[in-house]
């Protein structure tokens, strides 16, 4: 049995990967709301009525909420064999904190927060791997945008940046670990989910009318992070590929996608981070 951490598990992708995960491993639902994740608990404990559920209400904007998740699970928990950074965030409208645009918040920034707090509490695990959900629009993402108020942003590149960060961080995790810890990001599919809730106008008319016919369901799009969740480590580090799509190693669409990218990325978001980690999270 894995112990197995899944962010945004209450709807879409998240919940449906949890559902396939349940029945032989123990999850711990990181969710917006407690309301939301206890509901998706007893949907779970409906096919699975002997698994243990735990739930956790984080909101990945909010580096205090992160940090009281994770020490609510290195206090219950004495080790983690997965993790899987699966929420995902479209803007309603283009925000700034700061300098930094609230999609790579809540993508990015709060889940790699997640990710060094839980670190040492994954090393303790046998096979321990960090899963992150990325997409194929990562192919749109401009590194140069990361940290800076960019005239005339679009939600739609604020998202496909916040993408690209989700595989340059998968990139500077296996670059700068030297424990046991591996990590995997992946396109899970055109998936029919409520992300796009927010979008408006001719781009919402066009995924509407799409839905029918090319999109996956939520089922399906949960196939690749299951793979990641199951597959013995060796099996995954044969194929020298940090980016999944369809279980299969995928090459990575975006030129920007260099180990000198993802190691500006490390050292900016640290920097932003460091307040918020632990001396036991520090690289």
């Amino acid at each position: 049995m894995k112990r197995i951490v899944i962010t945004g598990a209450n709807a879409g992708i998240g919940l449906a990967t949890a559902k396939f995960l349940a029945p032989q491993n123990e999850l711990i639902l990181v969710c917006r709301t407690q309301r939301k994740g206890e509901t998706a608990a007893a949907s779970i404990r409906l096919i699975a009525p002997r698994t243990p559920v735990t739930v956790l209400p984080v909101d990945l904007h909010d580096f205090a909420s992160v940090q009281l998740a994770a020490m609510h699970i290195q206090s219950k928990f004495d080790s983690i064999d997965v993790l899987i950074n699966n929420a995902g965030y479209y803007p309603k409208r283009i925000e700034y904190i700061g300098q930094t645009e609230k999609t790579l918040y809540a993508s990015h920034l709060g889940h790699m927060l997640l990710t060094l707090l839980l670190l040492p509490t994954l090393e303790m695990a046998a096979e321990p791997r960090i899963i992150n959900v990325s997409s194929a629009l990562h192919w749109r993402g401009n590194a140069q945008h990361f940290f800076r108020q960019i005239p005339g942003l679009s939600t739609f590149q604020a998202y496909a940046d916040a993408k690209l960060a989700n595989i340059l961080f998968t990139m500077a995790l296996n670059q700068k670990m030297e424990s046991r810890v591996r990590a995997f990001a992946l396109h899970p599919g055109v998936v029919a989910t409520n992300f796009d809730r927010d979008i408006r106008g001719f781009f919402k008319f066009l995924i509407e009318a799409a839905k029918p016919l090319f999109y996956l369901t939520p089922e399906q799009g949960a196939a690749t992070s299951v793979y990641l969740a199951n597959a013995p480590t060796s099996a995954i580090q044969a194929a020298k590929a940090c980016y999944f799509a369809n279980s299969r190693p995928t090459q990575i669409q975006n030129a920007g996608a260099t180990a000198a990218n993802a190691d500006d990325l490390w050292q900016r978001s640290y920097e932003v981070l460091l307040p918020h980690l632990s001396q036991a999270a520090t690289i």
